[in-house]
């Protein structure tokens, strides 16, 4: 039997600053002087990474919260946490 790669974990990065705005998030980008709203799902991935989180875990409650396809919903969140990962704001890995 193949051996599968382990579920990546993410976490909020140290650096990352954000403030929640009538129910949704706004991102801020400090060394780049500027700022980006998240939607409602990018809100609830947010809120999930308040501590470290298996994209498994996020895909999972993705699924039940808005009754998306699992394949769907890992996708989804895949893209948002590596679209994160580049900007700086979430990171990979359990620990700080």
């Amino acid at each position: 039997m193949p051996e599968t790669a382990p579920d990546p974990v993410f976490r909020r990065a140290d650096e990352a600053v954000h403030a929640d705005v009538s129910g949704l998030t706004v991102m801020l980008d400090l060394d780049a002087g500027s700022y980006y709203g998240l939607n409602e799902v990018g809100t609830r991935i947010w809120g999930l990474l308040a501590e470290p989180r298996s994209l498994g875990a996020i895909a999972a409650d993705l699924h039940r919260t808005y009754e998306v396809e699992e394949h769907e919903a890992r996708e989804a969140a895949r893209t948002f946490l590596e679209e994160l990962v580049g900007r700086g704001v979430v990171a990979v890995g359990a620990s700080g």
